[in-house]
């Protein structure tokens, strides 16, 4: 008798993991943008702000409205030159990383969605420069930083959506701190 109820039992439970894993969707995309560091490139000849990037995703659909997701990025490079006492020198920080964000979505039809995201990124600065006639220097600093974003998804066919989203983040370099926002676009594939 005891050998029937858990056999039941255990058929019971495995039934309703394979249903939780049937409605449960994975998915993984890309994206590419634009970010805009906050640098107010003070005391320099040059300076370029606006970078080119990327970020390849993946999630798990938990129920309709929330979601987990990873990713890795990169904020692109920003370079800065000026002239300290006659001499020509160069800069640049690049920034790449990798975070976990909780999603939660709202369904505006059933093919636009709406979401707002929340969570840690670990965000790699990497710096180098040159100053003519003097040297140059590497330094990166790496640091987890917390990541705020908001965008929608649009369905193309069942399995693949048009994504769109905004993001903003800090990054640390060097003891200073400035955001980087970044918009982007890409796909997005579910199983």
């Amino acid at each position: 008798m005891l050998n029937k109820k858990l056999v039941v039992g255990m058929i019971a439970t495995v039934g309703f993991m394979l249903s939780a894993a049937a409605s449960a969707q994975v998915y993984v995309g890309g994206t590419v943008g634009k970010a805009h560091w906050n640098d107010d490139c003070k005391n320099v000849v040059s300076c370029s702000t606006n970078s080119n990037t990327y970020k390849l995703l993946g999630g798990y659909n938990i129920d309709k409205n929330f979601a987990v997701e990873a990713s890795y990025f990169s904020l692109g490079t920003i370079s800065a030159t000026t002239s300290i006492a006659g001499a020509n020198a160069s800069a640049d920080v690049k920034g790449t990383g990798f975070e976990v964000a909780g999603l939660y979505k709202y369904a505006f039809t059933p093919e636009l969605n709406g979401f707002a995201k929340l969570g840690l990124a670990s965000i790699k600065a990497e710096g180098s420069g040159a100053v003519a006639g003097v040297g140059a220097y590497n330094d990166s600093t790496t640091s987890t930083q917390p990541v705020f974003g908001f965008g929608a998804s649009y369905q193309l066919t069942k399995e693949l959506a048009l994504r769109g989203e905004f993001e903003t983040r800090k990054i640390k370099f060097n003891g200073d701190k400035e955001a980087v926002n970044n918009v982007s676009v890409g796909l997005q594939y579910s199983f």
